[in-house]
């Protein structure tokens, strides 16, 4: 009887949102999964999962032990903000990226298939089916996003100069469990009674569930005749924000009882605003931009998604939105979240 090869994967930014929820996907599906994770990292998403931790940290390369046959390589690891500034983005997107295909590339063989974790946002924001054709507004105005393209450029430019076979995802608004940067954000709200919906809240965005996205990044790894392509990635039934708000305050036992008017809402955004050029410190819960986006649409084509990778996302919103808040409920009574 032939052996079943199996599949040996390295995923950057393992305790992370993204690479947890990875980690647990590859693992469900059979492969052998490798997570890279610095030293000082909160483990406890990988908390009894059997996968293999390589520590180390991607800005000292040579620090890092990868098993030299590792086939596939999914690298997620990156910081995620509207608000860094130029040095922060630069060190923590695209040093880690360039910075990780070194090592790569001094491996004895190149894995078969590298897949980058990038953003919608690289096509901008504020239009209906965004895409590569038709861009939204730029959302190059943040750092964050300037260096997620410079880091799409190099790797393409990799694709072309070392035959590196990367393929980038740009996934919309990604949710689900395990995301402390804005889930849990909104639901501490929530419980706080502050209102998340301003004005109407009747308008659409590239809601990405995990699972979706976990997915794609499967289908991306293993489509032959891909590399160098990029793929925008969300469900492809997208609720409005104030269903998605709605659910989750549906979900804490909530319900809202004051809507702020949008002007009202920029207003305020912008007053912390300057709160924040006076106390750089502060990190500002409310901005212009995040207004912006809850009160404009923001959606991106995925047809060529789903025509090229046989993408089928998950489209019960209200399910996702039950399995965030029961994340959530769950890591308030471990202690996770105060």
């Amino acid at each position: 009887m032939e052996k079943k090869e199996v599949m040996k994967i390295l995923i950057t930014g393992a305790n992370g949102f993204v690479g947890s929820n990875l980690c647990r996907h590859f693992l469900n599906k059979g492969w052998d999964v490798y997570g890279l994770v610095r030293r000082t990292s909160d483990l406890h998403f990988l908390k009894n999962l059997d996968l293999k931790l390589i520590c180390g940290d991607l800005l000292y390369p040579e620090k890092i032990e990868i098993p030299d046959d590792i086939g596939y390589v999914i690298h997620s690891a990156s910081l995620v903000s509207d608000t860094a500034d130029v040095d922060m983005c630069h060190k923590n997107i695209y040093l880690l990226a360039v910075n990780l295909v070194r090592k790569i590339l001094s491996l004895p063989r190149l894995p078969r298939r590298l897949v980058y974790i990038s953003t919608a946002l690289t096509l901008g924001f504020n239009g209906l089916n965004i895409s590569e054709e038709r861009p939204g507004e730029s959302a190059q105005f943040f750092a964050y996003t300037r260096s997620k393209l410079k880091t799409e450029e190099y790797f393409l430019e990799q694709r072309i100069k070392n035959k590196l076979p990367v393929v980038i995802l740009r996934p919309g608004d990604v949710y689900g469990p395990n995301d402390r940067t804005t889930c849990a954000r909104l639901l501490r709200l929530c419980e706080r009674g502050v209102p998340l919906i301003a004005g109407h809240g009747n308008w659409r965005f590239g809601f990405c569930y995990i699972d979706n996205l976990c997915q794609a990044v499967d289908l991306a790894l293993l489509k032959e005749g891909i590399e160098g392509r990029a793929y925008s990635v969300s469900n492809n039934v997208l609720p409005t924000w104030r269903i998605f708000f709605s659910g989750l305050q549906k979900g804490l036992h909530k319900k809202q009882r004051i809507y702020v008017p949008v002007w009202f809402a920029l207003s305020l955004a912008g007053l912390i605003e300057n709160l924040n050029k006076i106390f750089p410190r502060y990190d500002p819960p409310l901005t212009r931009y995040r207004i912006k986006r809850i009160t404009s649409d923001t959606t991106y084509d995925i047809s060529r998604t789903i025509a090229e990778l046989g993408y089928e996302p998950d489209n019960r919103t209200e399910h996702q939105i039950g399995e965030i808040v029961s994340w959530y409920l769950k890591e308030r009574r471990d202690g996770y979240i105060k």
